[in-house]
């Protein structure tokens, strides 16, 4: 009997432990549009797979929705276009030719169909789909907003959990782009719940490593107080390192040992 309490004990002391914070990151990368293309009612599948140079690359597909066929689609995008138009490629066989040109403007070379607007009125705005090689045209509209929920792609929802449930949202901290998050201590004191996090971020979001600081990071210290319920009550934060700034030392000291105490500043 004996040793079943003790077992039982080591086992609740062993889950107590397995319980602990972390993070979780959630990447936005894809959307789903109906829309027409004249009176033929379709879905588009879009995924944001990266960066061709400096424009945003995107993949997926369409298909009339009376069909089983799903066709490819690629097409890129920068919020300072090169050129005037805004095009979404689409081939039969998804073997897409490409290429980057002198000015690093990534351009398709091959495609079967092409969906094209002026950038002038808005993305998706006054689309229109044409077959290569042919002069006939059909407009094409889009249900919602798709030109936002394009803009949104790449963004993400950075999470604390505990248990691996969702307790705090990191990224209305002010840490959107957060890309690590490292729990450097925690302690609970008279029921308050007190955490020093390590949080890094990329210097130039979406910059895909070009420019001044385009790989560089970003990183802080944040401390937060989270009552018996994980609802904040208090939080702080101070950057130690910067691709921007030259730090010689960190500007503030903390003991991991000791979240409670939160951090000092040094200036």
């Amino acid at each position: 009997m004996k040793k079943l309490l003790v077992i039982v004990i080591l086992l609740n002391f062993a889950f107590a432990k397995a319980q602990t914070y972390s993070s979780k990151i959630i990447p936005n990368n894809t959307m789903l549009l109906k829309g027409y293309v004249g009176k033929y009612p379709i879905t588009m599948y879009v995924e944001s797979v990266g960066f061709c140079e400096y424009e945003q690359e995107f993949t997926g597909w369409y298909k009339y929705d009376k069909s089983t066929e799903s066709i490819p689609i690629l097409f890129y995008y920068s919020v300072y276009p090169e050129e005037e138009s805004f095009k979404i490629y689409a081939k039969y066989d998804g073997d897409f030719e490409t290429e980057v040109d002198d000015e690093y403007v990534c351009q398709v070379l091959s495609y079967d169909e092409v969906f094209e607007s002026k950038t002038d009125t808005g993305l998706f705005v006054d689309l229109t789909w044409q077959k290569a090689g042919s002069t006939k045209t059909l407009d094409v509209k889009f249900n919602g907003n798709p030109q936002q929920m394009l803009w949104s792609l790449g963004d993400q929802n950075v999470y604390l959990t505990y248990d691996d449930n969702v307790v705090l949202d990191i990224g209305a901290l002010g840490y959107e782009y957060a890309y690590e998050i490292d729990l450097l201590g925690h302690k609970t004191v008279d029921g308050v719940e007190h955490l020093l996090l390590n949080i890094i971020e990329p210097s130039k979001p979406g910059s895909a490593g070009r420019g001044m600081c385009g790989a560089g990071d970003e990183i802080y210290i944040l401390y937060l107080q989270l009552d018996d319920q994980f609802k904040l009550i208090y939080s702080d934060t101070e950057k130690e390192q910067s691709c921007f700034q030259y730090l010689e030392e960190s500007p503030v000291e903390y003991d991991i040992a000791f979240p409670e105490k939160g951090f000092t500043r040094l200036n």
